[in-house]
């Protein structure tokens, strides 16, 4: 072979080498590039959405027992003297409040001073009672002894003595009989009106007995037990503030309270602008702040029919609801934890959904990456969102089911 042809051959050769060599390193790029965006691209596809509306709440059991003052006769406040603590396990006539009795006290004082007077005047009532009723008898039985000579003399003398001395004894013993008469008529009067004075006395000496045995029932209420085992729960004011030592409660207010934990469930504030989409029925989702990592279910079980402030201080418009949470995952929950319910109003079904994370938002524009295969680059192509719950949104346009996206759009 002439130095020529070598020279043609091994310029042939290092082209053939340097084209595979591009070709392979084209290849390998392409290989790199695609298995690089095969771990930041998503797969678009159609999927149900519910719409969610959010409510914050309050726990609460709906069956409780409320604790509040006792009723005493002529007592409408009361003053907190002891409390038990919130949140303790109580059983049935264990101590749950006292209420101070110091008035009561003092009228029980003033009560039994007044039952020992009563006492004393029946007794000394009853003494002279029986020396004036006994000195009468006394005085009617000696009248009754002076007749019975008067008339024994006067029989005697029928015979024996003169007209005048006889007159004269029968005008005596006619003396002495009205004065038996008028002394038996008085021991009757005098017993009448003895008994019904007594009986005065021992009216009024019950009347404070009475009195007392109401006081000592009422001072002995003002210590409250528990009529049912559970878990204490302070019963908050309009200011949501609990009763403390010291504090003064009306007679029909309500203290605490022992609520049955074998149900729950949520009273929420619904927004004016959800209030409408919420009906009974609906399903939702409950988290709990005391209960993180989990997630709760329950229905919808009332709304209410009208709006009103939300707080003094806060204008807000909402509505009342009641979401009743399944018996079998509350364990956990006590009344007057802080809730969240997210309330499903309503779904757009078989809908294009992505994450909200794979929208990027310029000068008013809804954009996204759209992998290109052909190219393996990524188009930026515009969309039109639907709605969002704040990590998904639903696009009614700009995408089709089998298109990948980039999960993270990057300039």
């Amino acid at each position: 072979m002439s130095r020529k042809s070598t020279v043609y051959l091994a310029v042939i050769i290092l082209l053939a080498s340097g084209i595979l060599g591009f070709w392979l390193y084209r290849s390998s790029r392409s290989v790199a590039l695609a298995a690089a965006a095969e771990k930041d691209l998503l797969t678009v596809t159609r999927a149900d959405f519910p719409l969610i509306a959010t409510a914050p709440g309050i726990l609460e059991s709906p069956r409780s027992v409320s604790i509040g003052p006792p009723r005493v006769s002529r007592e409408n406040r009361f003053r907190l003297a002891r409390m038990v603590e919130e949140g303790k396990h109580v059983s049935e006539g264990d101590f749950l409040l006292e209420f101070d009795g110091s008035d009561l006290n003092r009228r029980l004082r003033e009560d039994t001073a007044n039952f020992q007077r009563v006492q004393e005047e029946y007794q000394k009532k009853r003494s002279d009672f029986d020396i004036q009723v006994r000195d009468l008898k006394m005085q009617l039985e000696q009248a009754k002894a002076d007749l019975d000579k008067l008339e024994n003399k006067l029989s005697r003398q029928a015979e024996l003595e003169s007209a005048i001395v006889i007159a004269e004894t029968q005008i005596r013993r006619d003396m002495a009989k009205k004065k038996v008469e008028l002394l038996a008529k008085k021991v009757d009067h005098v017993s009448e009106s003895g008994r019904i004075d007594l009986q005065i006395s021992r009216t009024n000496e019950n009347h404070y007995r009475s009195r007392m045995d109401t006081l000592l029932d009422a001072i002995e209420s003002l210590t409250v037990t528990s009529p049912v085992a559970g878990v204490v729960i302070y019963k908050r004011d309009w200011n949501n503030e609990p009763r403390q030592v010291g504090s003064y409660v009306f007679v029909l207010d309500t203290v605490l309270e022992i609520p049955d934990l074998s149900s729950m469930r949520v009273k929420v504030m619904v927004d004016e602008v959800d209030a409408g989409k919420v009906q009974v029925g609906q399903e939702a989702r409950v988290l709990v702040d005391a209960v993180q990592g989990r997630v709760f279910s329950g229905k919808v079980a009332s709304i209410s029919a009208i709006l009103k402030q939300a707080a003094f201080d806060r204008p807000q418009r909402i509505a009342e609801a009641l979401v009743e949470l399944q018996s079998s995952e509350i364990k956990q929950l006590r009344p007057g934890m802080s809730a969240r319910a997210q309330i499903q109003v309503g779904q757009h079904s078989d809908v294009v959904v992505i994450p909200l994370a794979s929208i990027q938002e310029r000068n008013g524009h809804s954009l996204v990456q759209v992998w290109n295969a052909e190219k393996l680059t990524y188009d930026w192509q515009p969309v039109q969102l639907l709605t969002n719950d704040g990590v998904s949104a639903v696009i009614s346009s700009g995408l089709q089911p089998g298109q990948r996206i980039r999960a993270t759009p990057k300039a």
